[in-house]
């Protein structure tokens, strides 16, 4: 490791967005000509319903699924609930009480990966499946469930070991008012916009940036509560929020990796102290977002603390998408340690005490007319996408480390329908695993580089 003395300054489809909101809209009266419904009209709230037909009464037990009426709109969905939970009601009987406010999607990725160095590969990357309920007018609740490399057992190296299955989100939200929602349960960390947003299908890359699958380890999710809602600020801008409680990291933080194997405390915290964490956004108008973002936390038992600073922008022109991040830790000194007596987590490693990440992209949608006339009628209304990436993370701002990584992606996508699309790209990156730090700028980058060629294809469900 080679010593620094200063820091350089450096700077689905919108599903699972959708599933992360409250239902907080009013459904308009047939035949109104109005954007918003009168002041004094009812509330009328739908969650997503499943019209299958034959289904009426689907558990055969003689009465269909009530409904809400005008004269006591909250009645027969107590009933419902009432009826579900009786000891003798079948799991049959109950899944046909749920059917008309519960929906089942996901999204999955699969990826064919040509490194300069190594062996080629295909890679069934991730299956995710999406259950959101609408549980009443003011309570939802909502899930994701992760199967990464085609679940477990996962097979490296020739050795059967375990896999990956992950409860990455999974909440339930009281609205409490139009501007406020209780939510709990296991949370997005909301530091930066990405992880917010990492649906495979709605990015334009295959490979997700390498500083937000580090310092901000996306997907990022702890077990904690809070609070989120928005407010209009005039007649264009709107604000949004989101802070939370969380357990927070551990101390298994560590070069290269940077947080990722820190996060996910679902069953314990390793200390008394809970992570605030929160992102504030203010978008002027539909097209433009700015957010800041931040994190502070314990991470062992003696309360040394990770903080963490994030900035992101999004701003669409016409046919191009301009977004980017940038994101700063602060770590106490420290050792990986803290566990139990007798965990193997003990290592005593360092802890990093500063990691720094950004990434700037581009994205210039475009069609070729002669060629989408020869494509079938509903691909018709697609396009292709052209992308350039620039990226560098450190998570160890201390020391020049093979943690610190440059890199430069082109990519080129085919979207014929929104929820299915056809990526390629090809990235060029430098370590500074040599001692020297890593920059598109500097001619070593180019010499001493590798590069990968990555195709992936996604699709919304």
């Amino acid at each position: 490791m080679t010593s620094r003395a200063t820091l350089p300054g450096r700077h689905h489809l919108l599903l699972l967005s959708l599933l992360l909101a409250p239902l907080t809209g009013l459904a308009q009266q047939e035949g109104s000509t109005s954007d918003r419904p009168a002041q004094d009209a009812p509330k009328q709230e739908e969650g997503p319903r499943l019209d299958l037909e034959g289904l009426e009464d689907p558990a055969n037990t003689g009465t269909a699924a009530p409904t809400p009426n005008a004269e006591t709109p909250g009645q027969a969905e107590q009933d419902t609930f009432t009826e579900r939970l009786q000891p003798t009601t079948t799991l049959t009987q109950r899944v046909a009480a749920i059917l008309d406010r519960t929906t089942l999607g996901g999204y999955a990725e699969h990826d064919f990966i040509l490194p300069q160095e190594g062996v080629s590969t295909f890679r069934a990357h991730r299956y995710v499946l999406f259950v959101y309920s609408h549980i009443s007018e003011r309570v939802s609740t909502a899930t994701e469930i992760e199967f990464e490399f085609a679940g477990s057992p996962l097979k490296r190296d020739g050795v059967l070991g375990a896999g990956e299955v992950l409860l990455e989100f999974s909440v339930v939200d009281l609205m409490l008012t139009d501007w406020a929602t209780f939510r709990a349960g296991v949370i997005l960390v909301p530091v930066g916009a990405y992880n917010l947003r990492h649906d495979a299908p709605a990015q334009e890359l295959p490979e997700r940036p390498i500083a937000y699958t580090t310092i901000v380890p996306t997907t990022w999710f702890e077990s904690g509560a809070g609070f989120l809602g928005g407010f209009d600020l005039g007649q264009d801008w709107r604000l949004s929020y989101e802070v939370y409680a969380v357990n927070g990291l551990d101390a298994k933080i560590l070069d290269g990796q940077g947080f990722r194997a820190a996060r996910g405390s679902h069953l314990e915290d390793n200390n008394n102290d809970k992570a605030i964490t929160g992102r504030v956004s203010v978008s002027p108008f539909l097209g433009l977002e700015a957010g800041l973002s931040g994190y502070t936390g314990a991470y062992d038992a003696e309360g040394r603390r990770v903080n963490m600073i994030n900035a992101d922008v999004f701003w669409r022109l016409g046919a191009w998408d301009l977004t980017g991040e940038v994101v700063r830790a602060f770590i106490d000194p420290g050792f990986v340690q803290g566990f139990p007596n007798g965990s193997t987590a003990n290592t005593r490693d360092r802890v990093p005490t500063g990691m720094f990440g950004y990434y700037g992209q581009a994205n210039y949608r475009f069609r070729i007319e002669p060629f989408f006339r020869l494509l079938p009628d509903e691909w018709k209304e697609g396009h292709f996408t052209a992308s350039l990436r620039y990226e560098e993370k450190d998570t160890d701002t201390e020391f020049i480390t093979a943690g610190d990584v440059a890199r430069l992606t082109l990519g080129l996508n085919f979207r014929p329908l929104p929820p299915y699309v056809l990526k390629t790209s090809f990235f060029w990156e430098k370590s500074g695993g040599d001692g020297v730090q890593p920059h598109a700028w500097s001619g070593d980058f180019w010499s001493e580089g590798h590069g990968t060629f990555l195709a992936s294809v996604a699709y919304l469900f």
